[in-house]
C-alpha cells in the first residue's frame, strides 16, 4: 500500500491524523520479535539472534519476545547461550523477555508430554513467563498461549481479559506460535482452524505468530479479517510454496520492533545484518480502535494497492538447450515494481497450446535491491520432455496477491534425453500403485470414478518391487491431477518410508489450487544413504479428489 494512498484513507476514515503532523510522539511502549530461530547446538548459530538483541537495544525496546522454535531441535546446550546472549544485550535498559513454547523445542523428546519438555525449556531458558501467561505491559493486555492450545483455556483467557474494564478498548495482543488459518502467508498450509474459529470471536485481538517462516517485505504477512493478524516470519531459513517446483531455501533476516502508541500500533521491519529498515514509508500502521468496516489491511485493500511487476520494455525470454538432465535454462531479466516480484508463473505448453505443467520460482522480493540481480536463470529438468519435440514457455511476474504483469514466451525443441535408466514405470498407477492413508500402516484407497477422494491429512504412494538401494542421482515423474474444493492446495514430497528417519528427497511441491487438469511434477535428487526408500506423500490439503495417470523413477550413478 503505497504511503500517500494509505494517508489519504486513514484521514478519510477519520482513523488518525497524517504521521507528520504528530513530531516526536514517543511510543507508549516497545516490543522487539523475531520468531522461528532454529538455533542449534553452539554460539555461532545464535548469531543472528545476537544481532537482533543489538538492534533492539539501540532502539530501546521494553520487552523482548521470540515466537516459538527457538531451537532447531531440544537442544539443551543452545538455551543457556540465548539466556546469556539476551540477558547481556540490554545492560543499560533491562528488558522483560517472553519466550513461545513450540514443536522444534520438543524434537529429540517426541514420545514424552509436551508439557514435561516444556518446563525444561523454560528452566534453561531462564524464562520468566509460564506456558500460557497473562502480562500487564504498560496497561495493555498480552497473552502468551503455546503451540499445543487447549480450547476451553484459551477462551476463558481470552474472555476474561476482555471482560476486564481496565483494559476497555485496548488492543489484545496474542503471542503464538502457528497463525490461524488462512490469515497472513502460508496459513492456508500451516495455519490453525481452531484459532481462526476462536480469534474471530475476539475483534480486538492482534495476533503475532511464527511457524510459517516468510519474509516480512511481503504484504501478505499481515491480515485484518474480525481481527488482526501479523506473522513475523522467520530468522533462519523459508522454502515457501510454488506450485510445480520444489523451491530452494532462502535465508531470512527479518525482525520487528513494535511500537505501541495511544490510536495505533506500528510495525517497523529490520534487517539485522545492517539494522536497515525497510518500507520506511510504509510502515505497517494499524488503527486503534480496531474497526473491521475500515481497516487498513483487509484482503480486499491490500489486494487492489498491490502493485504489479513488470519486464522491462523488450524484455524477452531465452532458452537454451543445456544438459540431458537439465533440458533447458531459461534466462531473462528481472520484473520489477515497489515491493519487486514474488513468484514467477511459468507455463508451458505444446506449441498447440495443451498443458504440459507450471513449474513457478519465487522473485527476489525478499533481498534487499543491492542483493538483486538484473537476470535470473531457471532451468527445467528433461523429465518434462520428449527429446525432438517442441515446447512454449510462457512466464508470467506475479505480485504476492497472484496479480500478474505482462508475460514473454518463448519456444524451444528439447535435445536428446541420456543418462538415467528406468528403474520403475507405470502407466497405470491407480491399480499397479497402493495409495494409502498416514505415513506408515493405515489404511488402502479405493478409486471411485477414476479417482481417490481423500481430505486433509497425509496419503502416500507407494512403488511396489522399486529397489531403491543403489546411492547416486534419480529423477521422480508423475503425471496427475487434483481437484481442491477451496482455496487450499496439497504438497508433494518424496519422504523415506520410515516417517522416523524424516528424510526427505525435496523440499514441499505445491499442486495448484481448485481443478489443476493434467500435471506433471518432475524432481532430480541425489541419495547418498543406501537405507532411504521413498513414498509420494499428498499431504497438508483439504478436501478433494486426485487422479494419478503416470510413474516414472530413472537412475544416473554419480
Amino acid at each position: 500500500m503505497a504511503r500517500i494512498g494509505r494517508r489519504a484513507f486513514l484521514a478519510s476514515s477519520g482513523a488518525f491524523v497524517a504521521l507528520s503532523a504528530r513530531g516526536e510522539e514517543k511510543p507508549l511502549w516497545k516490543a522487539g520479535i523475531v520468531t522461528d530461530t532454529h538455533v542449534k547446538r553452539t554460539r555461532e548459530s545464535c548469531e543472528l539472534v545476537k544481532k537482533a538483541c543489538d538492534l533492539f537495544a539501540e532502539q530501546g525496546i521494553d520487552i523482548f519476545i521470540n515466537c516459538g522454535d527457538i531451537a532447531d531441535h531440544y537442544y539443551p546446550e543452545a538455551y543457556p547461550i540465548l539466556k546469556e546472549l539476551t540477558d547481556a544485550a540490554f545492560p543499560a535498559k533491562p528488558a522483560r523477555k517472553i519466550w513461545v513454547y513450540a514443536n522444534h523445542d520438543r524434537i529429540d523428546r517426541q514420545d514424552e508430554p509436551w508439557e514435561k519438555v516444556m518446563v525444561d525449556v523454560k528452566r534453561l531458558l531462564g524464562a520468566t513467563n509460564d506456558i500460557y501467561d497473562f502480562i500487564d505491559m504498560n496497561g495493555y493486555p498480552l497473552i502468551v498461549f503455546p503451540q499445543w492450545q487447549d480450547r476451553k483455556r484459551v477462551e476463558k483467557m481470552l474472555t476474561d481479559v476482555c471482560a476486564d474494564p481496565k483494559y476497555a478498548g485496548k488492543p489484545v495482543f496474542v503471542f503464538d506460535h502457528v497463525p490461524p488459518e488462512n490469515t497472513t502467508d502460508n496459513s492456508i498450509t500451516w495455519g490453525s482452524r481452531t484459532r481462526l474459529d476462536i480469534y474471530s470471536k475476539f475483534p480486538r485481538i492482534v495476533d503475532i505468530t511464527g511457524h510459517a517462516h516468510g519474509s516480512l517485505r511481503s504484504e501478505l504477512n499481515i491480515w485484518q479479517g474480525a481481527f488482526t493478524a501479523v506473522s513475523m516470519g522467520c530468522l533462519q531459513v523459508w522454502g515457501g510454496h510454488a506450485v510445480g517446483g520444489a523451491p530452494a531455501s532462502k535465508k531470512n533476516y527479518g525482525a520487528v520492533v513494535m511500537e505501541v502508541y495511544a490510536d495505533r500500533i506500528v510495525f517497523r521491519r529490520f534487517d539485522v545484518r545492517t539494522k536497515e529498515e525497510y518500507g520506511v514509508d510504509e510502515r505497517w500502521t494499524v488503527p486503534l480502535p480496531f474497526d473491521p468496516a475500515t481497516a487498513p489491511y483487509r484482503r480486499d485493500r491490500t489486494a487492489a494497492l498491490e502493485p504489479v511487476p513488470q519486464f522491462p520494455s523488450g524484455a524477452t525470454l531465452a532458452l537454451k538447450a543445456a544438459s540431458p538432465f537439465t533440458a533447458v535454462d531459461m534466462t531473462f531479466p528481472r520484473a520489477e515494481s515497489r515491493h519487486g516480484t514474488y513468484i514467477y508463473k511459468v507455463q508451458v505448453t505444446t506449441p498447440e497450446g495443451e498443458p504440459l505443467t507450471r513449474n513457478d520460482m519465487f522473485g527476489q522480493f525478499y533481498l534487499p535491491e543491492r542483493e538483486r540481480t538484473a537476470t535470473l536463470t531457471l532451468k527445467l529438468s528433461a523429465g518434462y520432455f520428449d527429446a525432438g519435440k517442441k515446447y512454449r514457455v510462457r512466464l508470467t511476474p506475479c505480485n504476492c496477491f497472484g496479480k500478474g504483469g505482462k508475460p514473454i514466451e518463448a519456444e524451444f525443441t528439447a535435445p536428446p534425453a541420456e543418462g538415467y535408466k528406468t528403474l520403475f514405470e507405470s502407466a497405470d498407477p491407480m491399480a499397479e500403485c497402493p495409495f494409502i492413508t498416514g505415513m506408515e500402516g493405515g489404511k488402502r484407497l479405493e478409486a471411485k470414478d477414476g479417482w481417490y477422494e481423500i481430505g486433509a491429512g497425509c496419503q502416500r504412494l507407494e512403488f511396489p518391487g522399486m529397489d531403491w538401494r543403489a546411492n547416486g542421482r534419480y529423477r521422480f515423474t508423475i503425471d496427475m491431477e487434483t481437484k481442491q474444493r477451496d482455496v487450499r492446495t496439497w504438497t508433494l514430497v518424496l519422504r523415506n518410508a520410515n516417517p522416523r528417519l524424516k528424510a526427505y528427497a525435496h523440499a514441499r511441491i505445491a499442486t495448484p489450487c481448485g481443478d489443476s487438469g493434467k500435471m506433471r511434477y518432475v524432481t532430480d535428487f541425489g541419495k547418498t544413504r543406501p537405507e532411504l526408500h521413498f513414498n509420494l506423500l499428498v499431504q497438508e490439503g483439504g478436501t478433494g479428489k486426485v487422479r494419478f495417470n503416470r510413474v516414472k523413477i530413472e537412475y544416473a550413478k554419480g
